[in-house]
């Protein structure tokens, strides 16, 4: 073999090769694991609420109240009102009929707050969708409305069903909508009920406004103040719970950054801000949408910390708020460190603010007696200090002010002072204890 013919050989091996080797590298394909970029974090920071529980445990009445004849009594006791509750969701309501359109709103008020009428008052209207979860409905197509109140007639006298009203008396559009329940659920839920309303207080109907009355206690009333140590909850875990990609998130001091999300905590107040920069605002979501989704978002990662209840809603911001409660009564706090709220766009949350610590319920503590005047020595008190702002008051209730304990150098210690405040165009003000003096 001359080296023409061996030297033509190893040119034509060496072109099998390269091309061998070029088909391998086109073709091959590496065994690295597969890098999820949406990769979750199962991180709880409390208890996490069965789903099911989810309307039942956030959506709360704050006032019930029984009409008999002239009078009428009420009562703020949370025990109270989740006994009504419990009893209501264990009925069949049926025959669910509309009728908005067929009462004027003074025709619909005489009918809620006639002889032998409960009505049950919630902060704010929640539709019906979402409350179908805690009562009971044979009808499962729900409409589309809210209401802020539920009332149970317990006229039964010759009947053969009950009669059950949810309406809708303090937003812009009312609602009234009738059902029926079995006569016998509701006599008997009437002999339990009727023990209960001789320890009652008695309240008297008040104007507030030319728009409005109000039911205000008829008497001075003790509460309690309390002392609560809070636990602080561990910011690492929320942005586990909030970030996409925790593990590229930035940290500057008490800063979170991953574009275009960032969260915020002050340590001052133990709350923290989360912003999603990315979420358009502008979408409309419904009223049952925003609730049910603000719900379930917190309990994602187990945020629903203390007794918060759902307190006021408005489809317009895509906005949503919850109010820290304290023996049923809504905690009221400058700094926002008694609300979990939440801004929402089409699919995802934009804004997402709370505090990060929770109360620790074995170091309650009632600390002193505080005696709060009669509502109609308040609402003069108002009339008479802020007369013209007394046609844009929304509402008065008692609540709890909220803050540090300044004797504590560490401020773990968090003081809870009974007080009445009062709902000025959507902001609620605390009506000083020294202005009520004399009244």
């Amino acid at each position: 073999m001359n080296y023409e013919k061996i030297k033509s050989i190893v040119l034509t091996l060496l072109v099998f090769i390269s091309i061998f080797l070029t088909f391998n590298l086109w073709t091959y394909q590496p065994g690295y694991d597969t890098i999820d970029s949406n990769e979750t974090f199962d991180v709880s920071v409390g208890e996490k609420i069965d789903e099911s529980d989810l309307s039942k445990v956030l959506i709360k009445p704050y006032e019930l109240f029984y009409h008999a004849g002239n009078k009428t009594v009420g009562t703020l006791n949370g025990e109270e009102m989740n006994n009504v509750i419990k009893g209501l969701s264990k009925w069949t309501l049926f025959d669910l009929k509309d009728y908005s359109n067929q009462y004027t709103k003074d025709e619909m008020k005489s009918i809620i707050q006639g002889d032998k009428k409960v009505e049950i008052v919630f902060p704010d209207n929640v539709p019906f969708s979402v409350y179908g979860r805690v009562i009971h409905f044979e009808d499962k197509n729900m409409p589309t409305a809210s209401f802020d109140r539920i009332v149970i007639d317990l006229n039964t006298m010759n009947s053969d069903a009950g009669t059950i009203y949810f309406a809708s008396l303090d937003s812009g559009k009312k609602y009234f909508y009738e059902c029926r329940v079995n006569v016998e659920s509701l006599q008997k839920f009437e002999k339990t009920f009727l023990k209960q309303v001789a320890s009652y207080d008695e309240y008297i109907e008040q104007p507030l406004n030319s728009k409005k009355n109000i039911f205000l206690p008829k008497f001075p009333k003790d509460y309690k103040s309390y002392r609560f140590y809070a636990d602080t909850l561990y910011l690492e875990d929320f942005k586990k719970a909030l970030f996409s990609d925790p593990n590229n998130v930035e940290v500057k001091k008490n800063t979170f950054i991953n574009i275009p999300s960032f969260m915020k905590a002050d340590e001052e107040y133990s709350t923290l801000s989360y912003i999603n920069l990315s979420v358009d605002n502008d979408t409309a979501i419904t009223h049952a949408s925003l609730i049910q989704r603000s719900m379930e978002f917190v309990n994602d990662h187990g945020g629903w910390t203390d007794d918060y209840h759902f307190f006021s809603s408005s489809t317009v911001e895509n906005k949503i708020n919850y109010k820290l409660f304290v023996e049923n009564h809504p905690v009221f706090n400058e700094n926002h460190m008694a609300e979990v709220t939440q801004e929402w766009g089409k699919n995802s949350i934009s804004k997402y603010e709370r505090p990060y610590f929770t109360l620790d319920m074995v170091s309650k503590n009632a600390i002193k007696d505080v005696q709060l005047p009669s509502g109609a020595s308040v609402l003069y008190a108002l009339k008479k200090n802020s007369s013209k702002e007394m046609e844009n008051i929304e509402d008065i209730v008692v609540g709890y002010k909220m803050t540090r304990d300044t004797n504590e150098s560490n401020k773990k210690f968090l003081i809870f002072e009974p007080s009445w405040y009062y709902k000025l165009s959507g902001n609620w003000i605390r009506v000083p204890l020294e202005e009520l003096e004399g009244f």
